[in-house]
């Protein structure tokens, strides 16, 4: 797999894994909570964690992607 050379199968391949990894945890409870819980509970390591794992996926997405 060459990550430089998105157009090859296994760039197509890990463009697909990313996404649907990234919607996965879009349609999750805890994504819900890292979103909706900070101005009432204040920032929990765990929610920043998951609000940091959907802006890598985002980015490694777009890396990726012509």
């Amino acid at each position: 797999m060459d990550p430089r050379n998105p157009s090859t199968d296994d760039g197509a391949d890990l463009v697909h894994a990313l996404r649907a990894e990234l919607e996965a945890l879009l349609a999750s409870w805890e994504y819900a909570y890292a979103m909706g819980h900070g101005c009432s509970v204040g920032d929990h390591p765990r929610h920043r964690a998951v609000r940091q794992r959907a802006a890598d996926l985002r980015a490694r997405i777009a890396e990726h992607t012509p």
